[in-house]
């Protein structure tokens, strides 16, 4: 077995004090990001319906809105994700996948709108199994596009 002896002073008592005051600095926004309003979308929570086909470019790709029912699946202080009634398509950087996901509807001023895929019912769970679950790693990812994809409230 090797056994490797550091010199005493190897690391600078001084840079372990400012690493010590440092690691809680970086952390606790991560966790308290993880804290909001999240809840699933109530039974009798309105739907939305998107009439034709619809296509938006996020970023470097083209997402692709089948027609039909999106379900409220999640709402948050922020806004809501509705559920596409089938798998979206994703075109250009992403070379043409088909993912879970739907719009997001924000609450913010205009209600802007954004593409998600994943998950959201990952930020709901009151006992994630890892810390990288309680920090939002599984959190849905965001695409904002414009302009806004018209819809119809179902209620």
């Amino acid at each position: 077995m090797l056994v490797f002896d550091l010199p005493t002073g190897f690391i600078p008592s001084t840079l372990l004090m400012k690493l010590s005051r440092l690691l809680p600095a970086l952390i606790a926004p991560l966790l308290l990001a993880a804290c909001g309003s999240v809840e699933i979308a109530p039974a009798d929570a309105p739907s939305i319906v998107i009439g034709p086909n619809e296509s938006r470019e996020c970023g470097q790709g083209m997402v692709l809105f089948p027609v039909g029912v999106y379900k409220a699946e999640v709402v948050s202080s922020k806004g809501t994700y509705y559920l596409a009634p089938e798998r979206i398509r994703t075109a250009g950087v992403l070379i043409g996948r088909s993912e879970r996901g739907g719009i997001f509807v924000s609450n913010a001023s205009g209600n802007p709108q954004a593409a998600w895929f994943g998950d959201p019912r990952d930020n709901v769970d009151d006992s994630p199994g890892t810390l990288f679950g309680a920090i939002g790693v599984t959190a849905p990812k965001l695409w904002p596009y414009t302009p806004k994809v018209p819809y119809t409230v179902k209620k």
